[in-house]
């Protein structure tokens, strides 16, 4: 008797919850107008303030435009951060409020996807614009489609119905804008304007600079005069760990060594890694724990030389001319799990694959060369990234905005 009694309860809760995503929630969400200067964001992970949809938020408000602009965080403590006033905070689990930001705003902004939301039965609007810059940069892991060897019907049909949707993806790149068509099976216009959180890399305001420079470095104590070598490895799909044994203290020998410098290390986790970022406990007074700190781009920019595996952020930083390399102990393992576009090789990174490695390839790195395959690199992908992506995405934000008839 309590057995069938259980089962029909769970019969009338799945019932009832296909009822809500497929009738209630969607007739909800179109009864809901639409506010023409209401600009709703949502950022990836659980980071914050952050990447590209912080920068195209910051132009917004730099120009004063006349509009609401909605917050949708999954990081509880961004809800208590130094948000600009202007800009109100959402929990991304206080789904009614969620579901109704989203069904009367005019512009969508994230760098990620709205499938947790799609799944609720929230519909998207013709009057509404829907805008989606990605977090990657040149990446060089394969995504999406290009990971499913075996073109499941189920993925394929989940990427088209949640990409489909988005009425603008905004590429840095002819070779970006290839990736977004064949990867998210896009075939609507790509904008090729440039990555907005990349605009920092050609600040000319020295003060600004200056203020970004302060912060990064106050925020662990890092001492004037200290050099940073950041270190910000990509995670595993598989969440192993072993892959991570970089030695730090033949690293930063090594690049005092080489550049005539006192180094120190910044240590950045990735966002999926946040659970486990115990196992890298401070070992030494020249390492800085930074993974929980907001901004990469402004980390990217204050730092000197910057060490990754596969991170798409060392095509960030490359557009500061700055040294990199790429620490990776694992690429045949990697490569066979999720493969690359290219070959880490054919990047102007030299590629260390041990720790036996570190000072030969440190030693042996050649600036003048370096910035050659940079500029080569760069030009073979396509890439136009010249500081002034956020406001050509601000530009269409107000075009729309303005053919739904509101006055900027």
């Amino acid at each position: 008797m309590v057995n069938v009694m259980k089962y029909n309860f769970c019969i009338f809760c799945i019932t009832f919850m296909n009822w809500l995503k497929k009738i209630f929630i969607p007739a909800f969400c179109r009864m809901l107008k639409v506010q023409k200067n209401k600009i709703v964001f949502y950022e990836r992970f659980k980071c914050g303030y952050d990447c590209n949809p912080k920068y195209i938020a910051e132009e917004i408000l730099k120009r004063n435009v006349s509009c609401k602009i909605i917050w949708i965080t999954g990081n509880k403590k961004a809800l208590k951060a130094k948000f600009p006033k202007k800009i109100k905070i959402v929990y991304h689990r206080n789904l009614l409020s969620v579901l109704y930001h989203l069904s009367t705003a005019s512009v969508w902004v994230t760098n990620f996807d709205f499938n947790h939301f799609f799944a609720w039965g929230q519909p998207k609007k013709a009057e509404q614009f829907y805008i989606n810059t990605w977090h990657g940069s040149l990446g060089i892991k394969k995504v999406k489609t290009f990971i499913d060897k075996n073109k499941n019907p189920h993925i394929i049909k989940e990427i088209k119905s949640s990409f489909n949707l988005v009425d603008a993806f905004i590429s840095n790149s002819d070779f970006e804008t290839f990736i977004y068509k064949e990867a998210f099976l896009y075939d609507k216009t790509v904008y090729k304007y440039g990555h907005p959180r990349n605009d920092i890399f050609f600040l000319q305001n020295k003060s600004i600079n200056k203020e970004i420079e302060d912060k990064v470095r106050n925020y662990a104590k890092i001492p004037e005069g200290k050099s940073i070598v950041l270190y910000a490895p990509s995670f595993r799909d598989d969440g192993r760990f072993d892959c991570f044994n970089m030695n730090y203290d033949i690293l930063i020998e090594s690049l005092n060594n080489k550049f005539k410098k006192d180094f120190v290390l910044a240590l950045r986790l990735h966002p999926n890694m946040l659970e486990n970022k115990k196992m890298f406990s401070k070992t030494s007074k020249k390492i800085f724990n930074y993974t929980n700190f907001e901004d990469m781009q402004e980390l990217l920019s204050v730092s000197d030389i910057l060490v990754t595996d596969y991170s798409s952020c060392i095509f960030d930083f490359m557009l500061s001319r700055k040294p990199a390399f790429i620490y990776a102990s694992d690429i045949e393992k990697y490569n066979n799990e999720r493969g690359f576009f290219y070959p880490l090789d054919a990047t102007p990174f030299p590629v260390i694959c041990n720790n036996n490695e570190i000072n030969e390839k440190i030693s042996n790195f050649n600036f003048e060369n370096y910035i050659q395959n940079v500029e080569t690199f760069l030009k073979d992908k396509g890439c136009i990234e010249d500081g002034k992506a956020s406001k050509r995405v601000v530009d269409l934000i107000e075009s729309h905005i303005k053919n739904l008839g509101y006055v900027i």
